[in-house]
C-alpha cells in the first residue's frame, strides 16, 4: 500500500485531472480507493515520444525473453474481460531504476495499463517532475498495477525508483474500450459547484442502482451508512456502464474530500459509519 507525500498538491491535481479521467478511464472500483491518477504506484508521468511506441532498452537474457512472450496475456487480464489487447504489449525485467517512454496511443486505443511484479524485496518510489508523489512497499510475489487513460498517459514517461536492487518484472501496453456513456446530466449538475456533500453521494449511488436494474444487473441490498459505500457487481460491462454515467465522478471526488488522515489505515480507512457532526463541510 503506498504511502502519498504532498497531500496538498495531490489533492490539487486529482481534482484538476478528475473529470477527463474518470470519463475515459474504465475499471473495477476498489470500494474506497482513489482514481488511477492518485492509486498506489510506482509511475511517474514526464517527457516524450511519438508515434504510439513504448520503448525501453533491449535485455535478450532469458528471463526478458520469458516476460516479452507473457506480456500480452498479463496485460490482457489486468482489466475488466471486455477490454481488447490494442497492438503488441512489452514485458521487461530489470531492478534498480527504469524509465519507459510512452508514445501516442495507437488507433483504437483509450487505455494505457502497466502491471509490475517485484521479483526481490524492497522499496518502490514515484516521482512526478522529480518531486515524490508515493513510496510503496513490495515483497516478492507481489503484484501492483494501474491504468491511465490515454489522453492522460500519451506522450509522458513512466519511472521505476527501486531501491536496494529490488527486482521486478513490468509489463506495459494499449487497451481499447467498448463505448461507455459521458456522465449523466445529474452527475454533471452534482459537480458543477466543485464540492459533493453526503446527499450528493447518496443520490448518485441510488442512480448507479437504478441503472444497474434497468440493465438487468442489480446490485442488490447495499449498506450506505459508512463512509465509503462499498458495492461489486456480476456483470463487469454493466457495472463500468452505469458507474460512467451515474456515479464515478461524484464518488471519486467525495473519497478525494475524505482522504485517509496521517497514520490511518488505508486498508481500513472507509469502512467507519458517517458521522455528519464531524464532517459540516460536507454533510449537506
Amino acid at each position: 500500500m503506498s504511502t502519498p507525500t504532498n497531500t496538498h498538491d495531490r489533492d490539487a491535481a486529482v481534482r484538476a485531472l478528475l473529470v477527463d479521467t474518470v470519463a475515459h478511464t474504465p475499471r473495477r472500483r476498489r470500494r474506497w480507493r482513489l482514481p488511477t491518477i492518485a492509486g498506489a504506484v510506482v509511475c511517474v508521468l514526464g517527457g516524450a515520444a511519438a508515434g504510439g511506441a513504448i520503448t525501453a532498452a533491449a535485455n535478450p537474457d532469458p528471463a526478458a525473453i520469458a516476460a516479452q512472450n507473457r506480456a500480452a496475456l498479463v496485460v490482457g487480464g489486468a482489466g475488466p474481460s471486455y477490454l481488447e489487447v490494442v497492438g503488441t504489449p512489452v514485458g521487461r525485467v530489470g531492478s534498480a531504476n527504469e524509465t519507459i517512454t510512452v508514445g501516442r496511443a495507437p488507433s483504437g486505443a483509450d487505455t494505457f495499463t502497466w502491471i509490475a511484479t517485484c521479483r526481490t524485496g524492497g522499496e518502490l518510489t514515484e516521482r512526478r517532475s522529480g518531486v515524490v508523489w508515493s513510496t510503496s512497499s513490495c515483497e516478492a510475489g507481489s503484484t501492483t498495477s494501474d491504468t491511465y487513460s490515454a489522453k492522460a498517459i500519451a506522450g509522458r514517461e513512466i519511472r521505476i525508483s527501486a531501491d536496494r536492487d529490488l527486482g521486478w518484472t513490468l509489463s506495459y501496453g494499449w487497451l481499447r474500450t467498448p463505448p461507455m456513456p459521458g456522465a449523466s446530466a445529474a452527475q454533471e449538475q452534482a459537480m458543477d459547484d466543485g464540492v459533493v456533500t453526503r446527499s450528493e453521494y447518496l443520490a448518485a449511488f441510488d442512480r448507479f442502482q437504478g441503472c444497474m436494474t434497468a440493465r438487468g444487473a442489480s446490485l442488490g441490498r447495499i449498506p450506505t451508512s459508512s463512509l465509503f459505500v462499498t458495492y461489486g457487481g456480476p456483470d463487469e460491462y454493466a457495472l463500468d456502464w452505469c458507474i460512467a454515467s451515474e456515479f464515478d465522478a461524484v464518488d471519486t471526488a467525495w473519497q478525494v474530500e475524505h482522504p485517509a488522515p496521517s497514520g490511518a489505515d488505508e486498508g481500513t480507512w472507509g469502512f467507519q459509519r458517517y458521522d455528519p457532526a464531524a464532517d459540516p463541510r460536507y454533510a449537506g
